[in-house]
């Protein structure tokens, strides 16, 4: 049995914890390490029961609690190659380098190279027991090695980071908003929805909408533009497929 849950996402932090029989793997530790822990000892768990810590990427709503982490306990933390030694100098810390599938405990890791202004960003899926989960975010742009990547998945956490009139029609400078929408920013809800699409008919049952923007997006509109898709191919929320908003500033559900 393998388990995904996001402990909290969005601009300001990022982490979500999947577990399989005795292992507890943390993807990505951003945020504050009193959230980290917070959510932890809510779900039963010490900071001596993570296995490791996946990194996706170097911005600092992925690894900004990684430092303090690291000086109270030495957790073994995985990085893309191209970024473990950023990492390790950034956050004071070992990192061993990500350079194809790897093994942590029961649970096989496999990556995604996705499209973001970072020096290098992986999605990942896991795989314990014959059940599968993927978690890509941070990705401006998709095809259908995405669509590959999360089709085998029971559970899968998008992004689905912003609605595109908001980000037109918002506060933020020309050149902030170029980048969001650029192919090396971030998914908006219509671009999650078509991913979605594509993979109706496929093992995916369980949908978490990730890393959504406070000042771009809500949940209600989030959920509600995958939600109108699948009413059009007659797939019932709650029946057919299950729908969920990953939270900034609290434990979304887990899903096993």
């Amino acid at each position: 049995m393998i388990k995904l849950t996001s402990l909290f996402s969005g601009s300001k932090g990022n982490c979500t914890l999947i577990q399989c029989q005795q292992t507890n793997v943390l993807l990505d530790l951003g945020g504050t390490c009193r959230s980290v822990l917070h959510n932890l000892q809510e779900m039963e768990l010490s900071p001596t029961d993570v296995s490791a810590i996946v990194v996706t990427h170097e911005h600092s709503d992925h690894i900004g609690a990684l430092c303090a982490w690291q000086k109270k306990w030495q957790t073994p933390v995985f990085a893309p190659k191209s970024i473990a030694k950023v990492v390790a100098e950034r956050c004071l810390c070992n990192v061993l380098p990500i350079d194809g599938s790897f093994c942590v405990g029961e649970l096989l890791v496999e990556t995604y190279a996705c499209s973001h202004d970072s020096a290098c960003c992986f999605g990942y899926r896991f795989s314990c027991g014959g059940e599968a989960v993927a978690s890509v975010t941070d990705t401006g742009c998709f095809g259908q090695e995405l669509v590959d990547f999360l089709y085998p998945c029971r559970t899968i956490q998008l992004e689905s980071n912003h609605d595109e009139n908001m980000v037109l029609q918002g506060p933020y400078p020309a050149v902030l908003k170029k980048r969001i929408l650029s192919a090396t920013g971030h998914l908006s809800n219509e671009q999650a929805t078509q991913v979605l699409q594509k993979l109706i008919g496929s093992n995916v049952k369980n949908v978490v909408l990730a890393h959504l923007s406070e000042q771009n997006n809500t949940a209600e509109l989030a959920f509600n533009t995958a939600i109108k898709m699948y009413s059009r191919y007659n797939l019932v929320e709650g029946h057919h497929i299950n729908v969920f908003v990953a939270q900034q500033n609290k434990r979304s559900v887990t899903i096993e």
